[in-house]
């Protein structure tokens, strides 16, 4: 009962035939089974006629698959007709494949490849020597960069000897400063001094100011020249000989003294200025515009001709305060040599009459020949400023770029302030640096010095003094001073 369940089950299953059906409904066509071979994707099974295999049963072909991979039907052959048009168009292809290579197409073809693959081991070849090319810059800068580095050794090394100068000139610099300080020092002992004993006589005012304005000035012109190997040369004042009989200028004949003579006067800010102003420099162009630089025609030789034209050449910046001729020296200090120097007039000169021969001997500046050439004038007891000089009027056009703001020229000097007085104002003149005072308080002096080292007591290192010399005469300085230019630059003690 059982087994007769089983194979009416199974009698409704595709792929199990009952005997006695008909095999007329199977498939009779080619396989189309897709073969599950890895190495060949989409491979169909061979078989071009199902074929039942009736060893196994159910609906299975000798191939080894079912009848529904199976196609209904097998495949009409072909037409003859379609089957000679087809070998005509084969036919046609070779002829014309054949035309083709008799036309060598393909032999270009290959000839471009070939070009192309000679091109490519060419153009290889050359980024091959690019790229050794480029190794070797490479290795040559290192080669460089090792020698830099070597060279900076060497530099370094030297930067340290040269440090080591340095601090061996900074200790020398150190050991004058302390030697200039005892100087100074005694040089304000001895001015203490001398003050008391002009207090216990004390002369006129005029007669004081004049005396310190010379003694000063003579003490910074020997402190210059002692610089740079100079010496002042002074000539003294010729006393008469005991009998000799002095001729008083009343008795000199009128005709004698009515010779006209010229002369270049140079009428200069301050009496204490030790050099004139070099030429074609601010502060020159400055005078020379105001009138403070004139070529005077004397009308005689006496000291009457020389003072009326002084008056009338520079009386309106004069206007009637006294004035004195300065005396000239040329210098001989090496660097130098050939500038004139100057100084106040002698206490001992001052009051005696100005004619040829007092000027030619005390304060021109002469020709080998005898022939005065230039003086120079200033005020006695005032000064000039670049304030008044630049509110004067204009002597001179075409200098008038020389006012504009000058920082050596005009450090302190406010160009709109008229409220202060010229005695509040500096000196034209005047245009070195002040150098700061030197001299020690009651305190510092009591203190005992030490040669071994700074202590708690011990004073700081002082500012290093630089010297620059001017250079020879002709030369052009902006700055508009000829002479030795002292500045302090602040350095700091080790």
């Amino acid at each position: 009962m059982s087994t007769q369940s089983s194979l009416s089950s199974r009698a409704g299953s595709p792929a199990l035939m009952r005997p006695g059906t008909d095999e007329e409904v199977l498939p009779s066509g080619q396989c189309r089974y897709i073969l599950l071979n890895p190495e060949i994707k989409g491979q169909r099974c061979a078989c071009v006629g199902f074929t039942r295999n009736r060893s196994q049963p159910g609906v299975i072909c000798l191939c080894g698959h079912l009848s529904c991979y199976h196609v209904k039907s097998t495949e009409t052959p072909p037409d003859k007709n379609e089957m000679e048009d087809l070998r005509r168009r084969i036919q046609m292809l070779e002829g014309q494949l054949d035309r083709e290579n008799q036309m060598n197409a393909v032999g270009q073809v290959v000839q471009r490849l070939g070009d192309l693959e000679e091109q490519f081991e060419t153009s290889r070849g050359d980024i091959r020597q690019e790229m050794q090319d480029c190794y070797g810059n490479v290795n040559r800068m290192w080669i460089s960069f090792d020698q830099l580095d070597k060279r900076q050794t060497t530099y370094e090394n030297r930067i340290v000897a040269y440090d080591e100068r340095l601090d061996s000139q900074d200790d020398a610099l150190q050991r004058l400063s302390d030697r200039v300080v005892a100087i100074d020092e005694a040089e304000m002992a001895i001015e203490e001094r001398i003050e008391a004993l002009e207090e216990k006589q004390p002369p006129s005012r005029s007669q004081r100011r004049q005396r310190r304005r010379s003694t000063s000035e003579s003490e910074r012109t020997r402190q210059w020249l002692s610089q740079y190997g100079g010496t002042l040369r002074t000539q003294p004042l010729p006393t008469p000989a005991p009998g000799a009989t002095q001729i008083p200028s009343s008795t000199v004949p009128f005709t004698q003294t009515r010779v006209p003579w010229t002369v270049h006067v140079s009428l200069l800010p301050t009496a204490t200025q030790p050099f004139p102003f070099e030429k074609d420099t601010n502060a020159y162009k400055r005078c020379l515009s105001r009138g403070l630089h004139q070529m005077v025609a004397v009308g005689g030789t006496d000291s009457e001709s020389f003072t009326r034209a002084i008056t009338k050449s520079f009386g309106n910046l004069l206007r009637g305060r006294e004035w004195m001729p300065l005396q000239a020296r040329l210098c001989d200090a090496v660097t130098l040599e050939g500038l004139p120097m100057l100084r106040p007039l002698d206490s001992s000169l001052l009051g005696r009459p100005y004619d040829l021969e007092f000027l030619r001997q005390y304060c021109a500046v002469c020709h080998p020949t005898g022939k005065v050439e230039s003086l120079y004038i200033a005020m006695v007891y005032d000064t000039f400023s670049w304030h008044f000089l630049r509110r004067s009027p204009c002597h001179l056009d075409g200098l008038e770029a020389s006012w504009e703001y000058d920082p050596l020229l005009d450090p302190d000097d406010n160009l709109d302030d008229d409220t202060a007085g010229e005695e509040d104002r500096p000196p034209a003149g005047d245009i070195m640096p002040p150098l700061p005072s030197l001299k020690r308080t009651a305190s510092e002096i009591s203190r005992a010095p030490s040669f071994s080292g700074e202590g708690d007591g011990s004073r700081p290192k002082l500012a290093r003094m630089q010297v620059e010399i001017p250079p020879s005469p002709g030369y052009e300085d902006r700055q508009g001073y000829n002479s030795v230019l002292i500045r302090a630059t602040a350095r700091r003690g080790r």
